[in-house]
């Protein structure tokens, strides 16, 4: 599977997240195929640890510049 499918499945595991919205290119592309692997993807404890070890060596965004929401509140 790809990394866009781990890296959706890995969001919408998050307890905030309801939903995503997935980009399209129409006549370009065509990956409803492999969206729909979505579904079918869970991320077990050993899978989670490998997506935290490279997390982990990102920039953390919402201490940076908050939520996109912030400028509303």
């Amino acid at each position: 599977m790809s990394i866009a499918t781990v890296s959706v499945r890995w969001v919408l595991d998050r307890p905030a997240v309801a939903g995503v919205i997935l980009g399209r290119r129409l006549g370009l592309t065509d990956h409803r195929a492999e969206n729909a692997e979505i579904f079918a993807v869970t991320l077990d404890a050993e899978d989670l640890a490998r997506i935290d070890q490279v997390a982990s060596k990102s920039h953390d965004l919402f201490k940076s510049i908050g939520d996109c929401g912030d400028e509303y509140r």
